[in-house]
């Protein structure tokens, strides 16, 4: 049973880049998980400001941000860890040589239960010209399957690895999130702390108001399917594309982020793969949805 539940002896990992790895670090130790983050080096203060405001009582003790030049460090967290998070917010993947390093039997010891990748809806169903418009035209994190080979290779690099340390270890299993166009993340009207803070609103405004803290504001929910099975927009893309209301291709971060650290303590799970969209409601789930 390769389960991973919250506990102080419980490491996990997040690996990866962007707004969405950040926030599922912060959510991974919010469940009470020793929780360590590797981040680019010369960013820290940036993410400290993007988890924490300035009136925030608690800093997360569980919550170690590993600069990405100490490899050493990550090297020792590794080999630690029960489950590794890859999480990678634009249309790259992480580098197929770290995987590979990272995800290894020689790297950590036979301890690895979990490794959670978030990958993206890779179907092409309502897929096309009008979505691939509006990711020029109206928003560049339009996902368009433009990246759909590195996914897939991302992917089956994951797979191969993770046999090999299930084959040392007996533990090890896969779960692969997938995603569509990726939104919102944070606190809302500072309503939600677990998320990121207002920080995430200042770095991604275009305009007056941000179309970010909107969609924050009224897609809470979200719906879960097995499987690569999610649709895109479709013709309806470029009006979707920065819409802060719930459509077909969208996944919210904070929902996917939370679905990645909950799984972690399903057993059904391990070697299987799921996609999360979008649900219209000012709550995020309850802890029993």
């Amino acid at each position: 049973m390769a389960v991973v539940l919250p506990s102080e002896d419980a490491s996990v990992g997040v690996l990866g880049r962007g707004y969405l790895s950040v926030l599922t670090a912060k959510l991974s130790a919010l469940e009470g998980y020793s929780t360590w983050i590797v981040v680019p080096p010369g960013e820290e203060e940036t993410i400290r400001e993007l988890m924490f405001s300035d009136d925030d009582d608690e800093k997360l003790e569980n919550l170690v941000i590993v600069s990405g030049a100490d490899s050493d460090m990550i090297e020792s967290k590794m080999a630690d860890a029960d489950a590794l998070m890859v999480v990678v917010d634009d249309d790259s993947t992480m580098d197929e040589g770290v995987l590979k390093y990272l995800i290894n039997p020689m790297v950590n010891e036979k301890k690895l239960k979990r490794v959670v990748a978030m990958s993206r809806n890779l179907n092409g169903k309502d897929m096309g010209f009008f979505v691939t418009a509006s990711k020029r035209t109206a928003f560049q994190g339009v996902w368009d399957l433009n990246t759909k080979k590195s996914y897939l290779q991302m992917e089956d690099t994951i797979k191969k690895q993770v046999e090999l340390c299930a084959a040392s270890s007996g533990l090890t299993e896969y779960t692969f999130v997938r995603a569509g166009t990726l939104k919102g993340g944070a606190c809302g009207e500072d309503e939600y702390k677990q998320y990121l803070t207002s920080k995430y609103y200042e770095m991604t405004k275009k305009d007056l108001i941000t179309w970010q803290l909107l969609f924050d504001c009224n897609v809470r929910g979200v719906k879960f399917a097995k499987g690569d099975v999610l649709p895109g927009p479709g013709s309806k893309a470029v009006f979707t594309a920065t819409s802060s209301d719930e459509c077909a291709g969208d996944t919210s971060r904070c929902g996917i982020a939370e679905a990645m650290v909950k799984s972690l303590q399903y057993e059904q799970c391990g070697n299987m793969d799921f996609g999360v969209a979008t649900v219209q409601s000012r709550e995020p789930p309850t802890e029993s949805e």
